[in-house]
């Protein structure tokens, strides 16, 4: 049901998109899909043996703009880690809605090749609470800051990116996130 209302949002956010792009003119709108890799990191005494592993990541894009650009997105993240705490092994899995807000320059912008730079807020809402965290302050919501360095050939885009949260995922063990990922794209307007 999750993924239903998350395809929902992305057609009318596509659907919006498209008619602004009709007027406005200066519009790129695209799907993307990729791998990312995520290390959760803490400073709390007792977590140790922590290792990242892999997740996927699925969603949309905007880019307005030409060699300055704005870029929002709406994605669906999922990832987990592997970690011990008071000799106790956990493995959570998290998905998340992403709202990445970027701004960005076109280092190199030609009509079959651009090399792109952004950077910016990431708005992160919490789709689920692994057993590690329920019952100690667990946060739906999360704030971090996004990079991304990106290649569009044509209508394809690649994209290699670090997500970094800012906010813990709860207070006893005070773990932020940080996401490595890849996605390829599509530009569809």
């Amino acid at each position: 049901m999750k993924l239903f209302k998350f395809l929902a949002i992305i057609a009318v956010v596509l659907t919006g998109a498209s008619t602004a792009k009709a007027q406005m003119g200066d519009w790129t709108i695209g799907l993307k899909a990729g791998a990312n890799y995520t290390n959760l990191y803490s400073d709390t005494k007792g977590l140790s043996d922590k290792k990242g592993k892999v997740g996927f990541t699925a969603g949309a894009f905007a880019r307005m703009g030409q060699t300055v650009f704005f870029q929002p997105e709406l994605n669906f993240v999922h990832f987990s880690s592997e970690f011990s705490y008071n000799g106790q092994q956990y493995d959570p899995t998290l998905s998340q809605l992403n709202v990445p807000l970027m701004v960005g320059y076109k280092l190199l912008d030609q009509d079959a090749l651009a090399l792109r730079v952004s950077i910016g807020p990431d708005f992160s809402y919490n789709l689920n609470e692994p057993d590690v965290f329920k019952g100690h302050d667990f946060k739906k919501f999360a704030v971090g800051g996004v990079f991304n360095v990106g290649v569009d050939l044509g209508n394809i885009t690649l994209d290699a990116r670090y997500s970094r949260s800012f906010t813990d995922l709860d207070k006893r063990l005070g773990q932020q996130a940080g996401i490595y990922s890849l996605a390829v794209g599509f530009k569809i307007l």
